[in-house]
């Protein structure tokens, strides 16, 4: 088990307080958050663990390994266009993070007709930050844990909805955590 160097948080509790979870006040609640995310795994509570990751990665971390793994999970043959346009808009503002991007995704994942996985990656670039107002209004930031728990609900309908999801949520959770271990420029 390797430490999360991308992770912000150096406490689980801390993470386990923006999801709300009982643990949160527990003696757990002082571990490193890749030892709990590995307790999370050992107990077969890999949901969890899904959830507990895309709160604890940095947002854009969340996005990328969101969208990397509905990307990876969807089948090009049977997505819809209205999905395929909001995964295409959720890969290209993990590519270049910018404000008309995000904005992009948010407009993609409204048109989507969908309500799955690319749509939900598409909602997590859109609240990974910034004003979610429409653009003549006041600023409005998003909840602090909207984009990692649309990340996290892209990750865990996308792994649902693949032939063998429990091996497709491991694999993904593996990829989330090797994310969350690497270096910047990795």
């Amino acid at each position: 088990m390797s430490d999360w160097i991308r992770v912000k948080w150096t406490e689980a509790g801390q993470v386990l307080r923006l999801l709300g979870w009982p643990e949160a006040d527990g003696p757990a609640a002082t571990l490193p958050p890749h030892a709990f995310f590995e307790q999370l795994r050992k107990a077969d509570r890999d949901d969890d663990a899904a959830e507990f990751l895309a709160l604890a990665l940095p947002r854009w971390e969340a996005v990328a390994w969101a969208a990397r793994a509905v990307r990876e999970l969807t089948d090009d043959d049977t997505i819809d266009p209205g999905s395929a346009e909001a995964l295409k808009a959720a890969l290209l503002w993990v590519q270049d993070p910018t404000e008309p991007r995000r904005r992009a995704a948010q407009a993609a994942a409204e048109t989507s007709a969908e309500t799955g996985a690319a749509r939900l990656a598409a909602l997590a670039a859109f609240y990974s930050g910034g004003s979610i107002a429409p653009l003549d209004c006041e600023p409005l930031p998003a909840p602090r844990d909207a984009a990692g728990r649309c990340a996290a609900g892209a990750v865990l309908v996308a792994a649902a909805c693949a032939a063998e999801p429990a091996s497709a949520l491991a694999r993904c959770l593996e990829a989330g955590a090797a994310l969350a271990a690497s270096r910047a420029e990795d």
